[in-house]
């Protein structure tokens, strides 16, 4: 659906590849675009802008001894037992939030989180 809209937008032939379309428009694909999304949620929460009932299924993980300043930001890994499991949102969400390189995840605003985000993610695809 998102290569036939991307052909749509900038009018390319059915048979054109649509790899370079998408990097063109800066669309990311399909899977880029959902840990998008789920990133973006698990930002709102942990800032304190997302729904409480989400905001409750994250917790940092805390290091009980003292290694300096070190802070990742990183989230405790909820168990589960079924692969269905990690679609739950306190699994999805804490897998993409830690497989983020710390400065994204320490990124002091919104508009900044997206831009690191977006561009990781943008690069991940297009490296693929």
């Amino acid at each position: 659906m998102q290569n036939n809209a991307a052909k749509l937008v900038t009018r390319a032939k059915a048979r054109d590849h649509v790899q370079p379309i998408l990097h063109e428009l800066h669309w990311l694909p399909v899977k880029e675009r959902i840990c998008f999304k789920m990133a973006i949620t698990v930002f709102k929460c942990l800032n304190g802008l997302g729904p409480q009932y989400k905001s409750e299924l994250l917790n940092f993980y805390v290091i009980n001894r003292s290694l300096g300043s070190i802070n990742e930001n990183l989230l405790v890994m909820p168990t589960t037992n079924l692969k269905l499991g990690e679609r739950a949102f306190s699994v999805g969400g804490t897998m993409i939030w830690n497989s983020l390189e710390s400065h994204v995840r320490k990124s002091p605003a919104m508009a900044a989180f997206k831009k690191s985000l977006k561009t990781k993610l943008f690069m991940r695809s297009m490296n693929r």
